[in-house]
């Protein structure tokens, strides 16, 4: 009864209860990424993998960011090395490596945007005018990425398997593959925490002044 609660000290304070909140407890589901509003895209992803979902991390961030990179696209953001557009590859790409933990090595998330739309065309009807530039651009990022995953994780992982004594990537070798490999560094500190190793953070960052100084001269 309303009587049980007591009143708030602070009136009017947001409880955070947006539209995924709504539905998964609407729908009666465990999580968010149980309702509608996710599962078509976790579906056809589990047809696209020949994978079964149970819950897993994978199938969720893929169709986070996969629904986030379409709208991103859609209203006019574009894949690139700084601003909102670096934010936007940096989310595909993270989605990318999931989709490999999946055991997916080629182009897989342009072939979720129809599933993500179908979804959403209801009440975002512009979408549908969108669906195959956004799709081939995906595709395109995707391909790009792919390539620069495997020359630079195989090195990455060669240098792990190669460390006798520490457990720690050098900021030279983080650097090596961000600025040889194109490699990013958000990746290299996840690979290495897969395999219980830690990056040195501030000696990437110091290599990476050196070369700003060096590219200023």
């Amino acid at each position: 009864p309303r009587e049980q609660y007591k009143e708030l000290p602070s009136k009017n304070i947001d409880t955070g209860c947006g539209l995924e909140r709504v539905a998964c407890v609407m729908q009666e589901v465990e999580t968010n990424y149980d309702t509608d509003l996710f599962m078509g895209i976790i579906n056809k992803t589990e047809q696209l993998t020949n994978t079964r979902y149970n819950g897993e991390m994978a199938f969720k961030v893929i169709a986070d960011h996969v629904r986030s990179t379409v709208f991103a696209l859609s209203d006019g953001a574009t894949f690139s090395n700084e601003g909102r557009g670096y934010v936007l590859r940096r989310i595909l790409r993270r989605a990318v490596r999931y989709a490999k933990k999946l055991g997916v090595n080629e182009p897989l998330l342009y072939k979720l945007v129809s599933a993500c739309i179908d979804t959403m065309k209801v009440f975002y009807p512009y979408l549908l005018e969108k669906e195959e530039i956004v799709t081939k651009q995906i595709k395109l990022e995707e391909e790009k990425f792919l390539s620069t995953l495997e020359s630079g994780e195989k090195r990455l992982i060669d240098v792990i398997k190669h460390s006798k004594d520490s457990k720690v990537i050098t900021g030279e070798v983080a650097f090596l593959l961000y600025d040889t490999f194109g490699f990013p560094f958000e990746l290299t500190l996840e690979v290495a925490s897969e395999y219980g190793f830690s990056v040195d953070e501030e000696g990437f960052k110091e290599q990476l002044e050196k070369q700003k100084e060096r590219a200023r001269k």
